[in-house]
Order: C-alpha cells, then sequence, then structure tokens
C-alpha cells in the first residue's frame, strides 16, 4: 500500500490581491508552498507527492523541489479550469495505482499541517475510506435565508470548520469524482463527493493553527504566528524491563533508585523523548529518532544529548523556549517525589525558569498498560518564541 499526497497549488488566489500566485508569498522568508512540502517530505507516512500547478508556475515549482531537495516529489501535474479538475487530474496521473492506496488532498496554501494530523487521517482512511480534518466551531452559527433573516440557529457543538488534508482511498476517490463529472455536480470540497457515495466521511480535529491562507489578514496573521510564536506537541512511551534487568530507571534526565528502567536501545528518557519531538514539532523538524538512532549506535545513550540536538537547532533558528507543559501516565513511579529533581534539571538543560516548566502525572486508573505498570507514556506541549 502506497500513501500518496496530492498537493494542490492550481489556483489563482484572487482574494489575496496580488500579482504573484499566493502560493509563492513568503512566510518567514520561505514561499508559502515550500513550507508545505516539507510537511509532507518530513513525514514518514507519506511515501510520494504529486505537484498540482498552473503551466506559468511549473518551473519556479521545479526550481523549489530542487533547491530543497524534496526527493519525494514525483512529479508536477497540471491542473484544471476548477480545483475538481485539478484534483482528479492529480489522480490519474498516479501510475499503477492500487484502490487501497491512500490518497492525501492538501491546499498548498495550508502549511500549518502536522504530521499527527497526516497520520490520524491516513489511518482514518484506512479503515473508514474517507476522512476529513477541522477544528470544532468556536462561535454560534446560524442559517439565513435568502431575504437576509435568521432561518434557524444550528448546534454549534455540531459545527465544524474543514480544512485540509482530506484523505481518500484511492478506489473511492476515483469512483467518487467520476461520479460527481457523470452528474455535472462540482462540490467545494473533495470528501463531499465520497459522501454523494452514501459513505460516511470521518472527521479529525485538528489544530486551530492549520489555517488556508486565502485573504491578506491570513498570510498577516500567518507571518506573526511564526515570528511570534509556534507551538509544538511531542509524545513518546516505553515498556519496563524484565525483572532479570538491572538496568536504571531514567526520568527528565535524573535516575531514580529502586525502579526498573526502560526497555529501550538508550536510556529510554520518555520525558526527554517527548520534548524533543515538542520542540522539533514546533520548529518543523522530524522525529527524535531521525536524528538519534545513529548516535545511539555510536554509543550514546545519554537522551539529554539527543535533546541538545535539537536545541542547536533551535537556537541556530532564532527561538527560545516560553514554557514547557508536560503529562505522564503510569502506576510507577510516584512522580510528585522526584517533579523538583526533574524540573532543575529541565531548568538547566533548556535554559528556562523553573515556574515555566509544569508536570502533571496520573496513573490512568489502571485502563491502560500504563496504568497497569507495565511502562510510561509522556505528553509534552511547548511554545516556541521568536528572538
Amino acid at each position: 500500500m502506497t500513501n500518496y499526497a496530492l498537493i494542490t497549488a492550481a489556483g489563482i488566489g484572487k482574494r489575496m490581491n496580488t500579482e504573484m500566485n499566493k502560493i509563492f508569498l513568503l512566510l518567514d522568508e520561505i514561499p508559502i508552498v515550500a513550507m508545505t512540502i516539507k510537511r509532507f517530505q518530513d513525514c514518514n507516512a507519506i511515501d510520494k507527492i504529486i505537484l498540482i500547478a498552473r503551466e506559468e508556475d511549473k518551473d519556479e515549482l521545479q526550481k523549489i523541489k530542487d533547491k530543497n531537495d524534496f526527493n519525494k516529489v514525483e512529479k508536477i501535474v497540471l491542473g484544471g479550469d476548477k480545483r475538481q479538475n485539478s484534483v482528479y487530474n492529480g489522480l490519474i496521473s498516479i501510475e499503477n495505482a492500487k484502490v487501497d492506496d491512500i490518497v492525501v488532498i492538501h491546499n498548498g496554501v495550508n502549511p500549518f499541517i502536522d504530521e499527527k494530523t497526516i497520520i490520524d487521517s491516513i489511518e482514518a482512511a484506512k479503515k473508514y475510506e474517507a476522512a476529513v480534518v477541522g477544528f470544532r466551531a468556536r462561535d454560534t452559527i446560524k442559517e439565513v435565508d435568502e431575504k437576509g433573516f435568521v432561518a434557524k440557529t444550528l448546534e454549534r457543538n455540531k459545527m465544524w470548520q474543514v480544512q485540509t488534508p482530506q484523505t481518500i482511498r484511492y478506489g473511492t476517490a476515483i469512483r467518487a469524482f467520476k461520479k460527481a463529472f457523470d452528474d455535472d455536480f462540482f462540490g467545494t470540497d473533495d470528501t463531499m463527493l465520497v459522501e454523494r457515495l452514501g459513505k460516511k466521511v470521518k472527521m479529525i480535529e485538528c489544530p486551530y493553527e492549520n489555517i488556508k491562507i486565502t485573504l491578506p489578514n491570513d498570510l498577516e496573521f500567518a507571518n506573526k504566528l511564526l515570528k511570534n510564536s509556534r507551538i509544538g506537541f511531542g509524545m513518546d512511551s516505553h515498556r519496563f524491563v524484565g525483572e532479570d534487568d538491572n538496568k536504571k530507571l531514567v526520568i527528565g534526565g535524573i535516575e531514580i533508585e529502586g525502579e526498573k528502567g526502560f526497555d529501550a536501545n538508550s536510556d529510554g528518557d520518555v520525558i526527554m523523548h517527548a520534548l524533543f519531538n515538542a520542540i522539533s514539532q514546533g520548529l518543523g523538524e522530524r522525529s527524535i529518532s531521525h536524528y538519534a538512532d545513529e548516535m545511539c549506535e555510536k554509543g550514546v545513550k545519554d537522551s539529554k544529548e539527543y535533546l541538545k540536538v535539537i536545541l542547536k537547532i533551535m537556537e541556530e533558528r532564532g527561538y527560545s523556549i516560553g514554557n514547557i507543559g508536560i503529562m505522564l501516565e503510569g502506576k510507577r513511579p510516584m512522580i510528585s517525589e522526584h517533579e523538583d529533581r526533574i524540573k532543575e534539571n529541565i531548568s538547566s538543560i533548556v535554559s528556562l525558569d523553573k515556574d515555566k516548566i509544569g508536570i502533571t502525572a496520573t496513573s490512568g486508573e489502571a485502563l491502560s498498560a500504563f496504568g497497569k505498570g507495565l511502562g510510561m507514556q509522556c505528553f509534552c506541549v511547548i511554545s516556541l518564541n521568536k528572538k
């Protein structure tokens, strides 16, 4: 099974009020479309990328591909008169596609998509045939009639604002698009065509930062988001070693006596690993394994050394950490007994005041393997501020 990303970049973008195609407008001195492609280039779940573009933009996109070594980009396909035509051109350009292959359709001007959302949408499409990402409506939504009067107030808890990616099994996508064209129907999004086949589409929640840059104020907001702050989310988990193994437990860079260590090639420090992933995600970089596996093979087992790698990249990119939130799940050890030492250690490594580091923990009421004492899992969220 192959996972394809179809990145649509064939629109004109009239609402941006610029002579330049909006995909080439700059975010933090990087073209929007380059930032978008990089998200899929760096996502391990994506095998191949197809760009869908206007004829006049193909050369510039090729330059961006070559400059950034986007080696997953397999081809650049010409778009059509409407978005639906463009996506279909991308679909039929896939050679030797299988019905169960996955197609992740994404707007070239949604540059803040995160790896977790991409992976979640792929897994949902494998299970349900189609998935769409979005975020819950924050405000009350009203339906208005043709004369401008309120017809009814909709239930806000059922309302979602749809974004991309929209992810569909290849065979389902082909059937949906062909039926739409046969019926002379043009939808406002891709999964709407799947709905017309009588199939259910799974909704996947994505971060509110995953916006489509359509209007000038969207671009202004996006630049502020990049220049002022970024959010990163990281996770890691490991099981404990067996009873016959004397490996020591290391959490947050400190050694905890009387507890079994983590079953991992390194020290398995779930806090350091989750923190690394959070910083890396916030910077638009890769998972810890991309950086740490080679170090581990050379005998570097201390996860603090891995963390220093991403901290160096962070520094080079001109960011500093604003605050850190850590959430642990596990039956043992009792984290509250070691919380101060962990905070002090992290504080010294990342150069952040202790009061900007929060640590919470739960046993999970033994509902998971972690709550049953078989291991630990850690979630970490961080804010990054532009210096």
